[in-house]
């Protein structure tokens, strides 16, 4: 059911497998996303887009910050735990940014879904696009493990399923600034927000890309465990292809502090078995 989820979205899955066993059926990793065994077309009409440049892509990431949420649906309030971590690269040959996302099950939950799961991104701290993505995770006793790796000169993404290798692939990029799903909700700290805007993203992730265009859709004053604070509220109003990530109409959205601090301070997907939510426990910027 899990293999080769991402992280956000495998915590969100995780708060739905405490619905009753009757809501189980059919419901899995298509509640979310594409089937993972599914390879994408390679013949997609890409549209044309003007991303933002690389300095202002970059100015939502730095080093030695971190950012830890806790999974949340219905009765079950901790149900799992996810974490964004930054810190730079030792490589002096090439100037990168980790940023570490770490997610497991937790609680009553964890007796019966244990699970684990390790992504470890490297962004090029110069163009910031990823270079390198590498996960590792296990839920009960299935154990997953892919190296994604990128090669900007000849334009291609190298997908490696260690353990599968069958699905394991190389595919022509369709733009040169790919971010995995963690990256892309920090890289919209440093994007200019404003009510009514809309802010384009590159996701690679399992082998597949896709692109999406979030829109802030209000101002909204939340009461979170760091303080009631005024955030946007961002939604996908596109995507291509077809996501079931972001997907319109209300059905995921992100809420981002409007002041100086840009915090992500909530997540939602909503399902047709119920609400889940990815909400901030704790954090440490760079500068505090």
């Amino acid at each position: 059911m899990f293999k080769n989820f991402s992280p956000l979205l495998l915590a969100a899955s995780l708060l739905l497998l405490a619905a009753p066993p009757n809501l189980h059926a059919g419901f899995g990793n298509d509640a979310f996303e594409d089937d993972p065994k599914l390879r994408q077309e390679d013949n997609l009409d890409w549209p044309e887009v003007e991303f933002p440049s690389a300095e202002v892509r970059g100015r939502g990431f730095k080093a030695g910050e971190s950012f830890e949420y806790r999974a949340q649906w219905g009765w079950f309030r901790k149900a799992g735990r996810i974490a964004f971590s930054t810190e730079e690269s030792d490589d002096p040959d090439q100037p990168a940014l980790i940023v570490k996302t770490e997610t497991a099950s937790a609680g009553m939950i964890r007796k019966f879904y244990p699970m684990t799961l390790v992504a470890t991104t490297f962004l090029d701290a110069e163009n910031w696009r990823m270079l390198r993505n590498e996960t590792k995770g296990k839920v009960r006793s299935e154990e997953s493990s892919t190296v994604t790796l990128f090669d900007f000169e000849r334009d291609l993404m190298n997908y490696e399923d260690i353990l599968e290798p069958e699905y394991s692939h190389i595919r022509e990029l369709p733009y040169d600034c790919p971010v995995d799903y963690s990256s892309a909700f920090l890289q919209l700290r440093g994007m200019d927000l404003a009510v009514g805007g809309t802010y384009p993203i590159f996701v690679s992730t399992k082998g597949k890309f896709y692109y999406a265009v979030l829109q802030v859709m209000e101002i909204e004053e939340l009461d979170t465990d760091i303080g009631e604070v005024e955030c946007f509220r961002l939604e996908p109003i596109s995507s291509f292809p077809v996501s079931k990530v972001f997907r319109e109409g209300g059905k995921m959205a992100v809420w981002i502090t409007t002041d100086e601090r840009r915090i992500p301070v909530r997540f939602d997907v909503k399902t047709s078995v119920g609400n889940a939510s990815i909400r901030l426990e704790e954090y440490k910027l760079a500068d505090e």
